[in-house]
């Protein structure tokens, strides 16, 4: 098939999938296999990851809530 024919955009599996995960769990290697693993399964592919750019980033974002409590913005909520 010549080259002509597929170009175009690329593919959903050639996109970068980014993951910001906590310093807690980028510092624990279960937890980030155990994340790896749960971004694969949703993204239709448990069993393996080539072919795919996985983009792990660290959390460095803080939210203050009304208390004046800080927390990382990864996973928080204020409730509701």
């Amino acid at each position: 098939m010549p080259n002509e024919i597929n170009r175009g955009p690329l593919p959903d599996p050639w996109r970068p999938v980014n993951i910001t995960v906590p310093v807690t769990v980028a510092n624990d290697f279960d937890q980030m296999q155990s994340v790896i693993k749960d971004v694969m399964t949703q993204l239709g592919c448990p069993s393996c990851h080539s072919g795919r750019d996985l983009r792990i980033n660290i959390a460095t974002d803080f939210v203050v809530n009304p208390a004046g409590q800080v927390h990382q913005a990864v996973g928080f909520s204020f409730g509701g």
